[in-house]
Parts: C-alpha cells; structure tokens; sequence
C-alpha cells in the first residue's frame, strides 16, 4: 500500500521551495481554460479585454469566520454645553454615579455637559483578550456636539447579551461648529465621533477555521462558476502532492477536505498562508449599477447593449403662483383686494435619434455612451428602458 504523506511536511516542503526561488504563477490545468494564469496581475488578451490576476486571498474569505457586530449605550462628559438635559440623560448620570457610592436625586443633576450616546464596534475573528478596537460613537439625545467630550467607562454587548469589548477614552470628531450672536457655520456631523484603539476585547469569541463538517471552506467574494472553478483549481495546483482534496462546491464556496490527524490550526495556517499568494484569473462582473439619488452609473468590462436607436424627450412643466392688487376705479364704490393667478409653462425638448451598442471593453461602452451626449438622470432611464426591452445584456441593479 502507498504510503499516506503528512501534510504538514509537505506544505512546509512546498513553502521552503517558493522561498528558494522567485515565485512563479501556478501552471493551469491543461482540462480547465478558466484556471489559465498569466505572470501580471494585469493583462490584455487579444479582444482588447482585461485579463484580472488577483491573489486568492483578495478574492476570498474564511467562509465560518465573520466579524461579531457589538452594541452598548454610554455617557460622555466634558462637553462645552452642547450635551443634552433630557430625562434619558440625567438618569444615566445617576446611576453613574449611585454605582459609585454617591446618592443624587434628578433635581441635582445639572445637563448641558454630558450626552447619552450609543457604541457600536466591530469585533474580528479571533481577536484576542487585550487586543484594541475602535468604536464609533452617536447622540441619542439632543446633545448638538460630542467635540471635546469623553467617554465614560461603557460595555459593549453581542447578539448573546454577553460583554466582549469595554470602551473609554477621548473622542475623536472630525467636523467643526461655530457659533456667533446670529450666524452659525457647521461641517461635519459632530454628533458623530470615534474612539480609536478606545475599546479592549475583555471576551474572546469561539471561532475556528473549520466549519461544522471538519473542512476549511473560502468563500469567494464575487460568486460565480467561473471565480470559484479557477480558485479550486489555482488551490489545487497550489497544494498537489499534499492529504488535501479540494473541490468547488458551488459558485461561491471552495472546500478544503483534510484526513482527521491533519485537522490542527497549524495547518490550517499554512494552507491559507500557501494558497493566499496564488494568483487565479477571475472574471469581471457583467453588472450595470444605477443610483437614482445622485444618478451615477457604474457598467463593467463586457457590459454589452444590443444595437437599437435611443432618443429621449424631456417635458417640463412650471407652475407659477402670482399675486395682484385689484383696485377699484377712483369714483366707484369697491374695495381693494388681493387676487392670485396661476399660470402654467410646458416646454418640450427632444434629442435626436442616435444608435448605440455595447463593446467588448470599457473604451468601447464608454463611447457609445458618449455619443449620445445624455445627462446622468437621462441615462439611468435610458438603461432602465434597455433592460426592460432586452437590449442590455447584463445585470442591472438599481439603487
């Protein structure tokens, strides 16, 4: 019988290789084009379109590991008199203070300078007890500014109710508020302010690099048949000669099937620290972003539009409110009043009818777009129209 190789000396075999020699890209699999890799990060083939060679830790993620969102409530103090007097806050005050041996009743608190305020924070994966974390602090009253304020000791909270991360400290505002006897300038929101390396992971959280079934699982950050086939494969190619079976499971998730003996942190270690430097050829997304709001248009590399004829008309309608003084002639008897008029303007305007169509690369879209000469509002509707027609040949997400 074969001999079953560990696999931990093979990856160690395989690293201390790399750094004996320059890396070089990974050999595709001669069965599977979707894995050709070439040497740049960056490339043309010969339509003229972009060839993307990232490295599979850009491209993925630790499919069980997720960051754990915290939520607490403090008080801040030392505020300039631009903190709030609300009941909210005189009674966090208090029991600030009856936690601390001191007995004060509502009519002794005084508000103005101190504001009640909520924490979030973001906890990563296997953060470790002591380990410093920035939290992001915002008024929950009517406190107009946090500037020149300080956190008091507070306790952020998970979705268990349990205590992860204590935050204290000096907070952070960017904008600015000034004020005169009849003026007043802002920029910035300052009811928001940040608490950098202000909070200390007091909890640690029970994460592992194995999912449920015992494998290591990456999950690809832009799903799809052809990412998650080409990052199988570069991982594959990465990790030959080793106990590891790797395989695509579906378009968003590659699995990493070990023996139970290779089952340790360390080598999960090393098959992400292997694999992560792999450069795989990914595909770009055949995706039109539309946001309304502000009428800005995003279209990928391999956006194509079948050929067709766009012409856009605008109609625009005023409706003006005026005001007149009907006054009676001088010998007649009346009385001088006050008589509204409407009136209403339509105005029609109408482009001409131009052709348009899609190209293999951004260029190309990008002058075909042109011609037109449309506004930003002008072409969110007018992709809107391609979609619902059937001449836009990819996925239109509209905000």
């Amino acid at each position: 019988m074969p001999m079953r190789t560990p696999f931990f000396v093979a990856v160690l075999a395989f690293a201390g290789a790399a750094v004996a020699q320059a890396p070089v890209a990974v050999s595709p699999l001669p069965q599977d084009p979707s894995t050709t890799l070439v040497p740049a990060p960056v490339q043309q083939n010969g339509l003229g379109e972009t060839l993307l060679s990232p490295r599979i830790r850009s491209v993925t993620r630790l499919h069980n590991s997720m960051p754990h969102q915290l939520l607490g409530i403090g008080l801040v103090t030392g505020l300039p008199n631009t903190g709030s007097s609300d009941r909210g806050t005189r009674q966090a005050i208090l029991n600030v203070v009856r936690q601390l041996g001191l007995n004060l009743t509502p009519t002794d608190v005084v508000g103005g300078t101190t504001a009640l305020v909520s924490l979030t924070c973001s906890l990563p994966p296997f953060a470790k007890v002591g380990q410093p974390l920035d939290v992001k602090v915002e008024v929950l009253s009517d406190a107009t500014s946090l500037r020149g304020g300080e956190l008091l000791r507070a306790e952020l909270r998970g979705v268990d109710g349990q205590t992860y991360v204590v935050a204290q400290g000096a907070l952070v505002v960017a904008g600015y508020t000034v004020t005169g006897g009849n003026a007043q300038a802002t920029k910035n929101p300052s009811g928001t302010a940040w608490l950098p390396n202000g909070g200390l992971c007091v909890r640690e959280e029970n994460t592992s690099f194995f999912s449920e079934s015992g494998a290591l699982e990456l999950q690809v950050l832009n799903p799809s048949p052809f990412n998650a086939t080409s990052v199988a494969n570069g991982m594959r190619a990465a990790l030959a000669g080793t106990t590891a079976r790797v395989t695509a499971v579906d378009s968003a998730l590659v699995r990493v099937e070990l023996p139970d003996a290779d089952r340790t942190t360390e080598n999960a270690l090393n098959i992400l620290a292997l694999v992560g430097d792999v450069r795989v050829t990914v595909e770009n997304p055949t995706k039109v972003m539309i946001d309304q709001t502000s009428g800005t248009v995003l279209a990928g590399e391999g956006v194509l539009i079948s050929p067709c004829v766009v012409g856009v008309s605008d109609l625009t309608i005023a409706v003006v409110e005026e005001d007149y003084i009907s006054q009676p002639n001088p010998l007649a008897q009346g009385s001088t009043e006050r008589v509204g008029r409407t009136r209403i303007q339509a105005q029609t305007s109408s482009t001409e009818l131009k052709n348009v169509g899609g190209g293999a690369t951004v260029s190309d879209l990008l002058q075909n777009l042109k011609a037109l000469g449309l506004t930003p509002t002008q072409l969110v509707s007018v992709f809107q129209a391609l979609d619902q027609g059937g001449f836009l040949h990819a996925t239109l997400e509209v905000r």
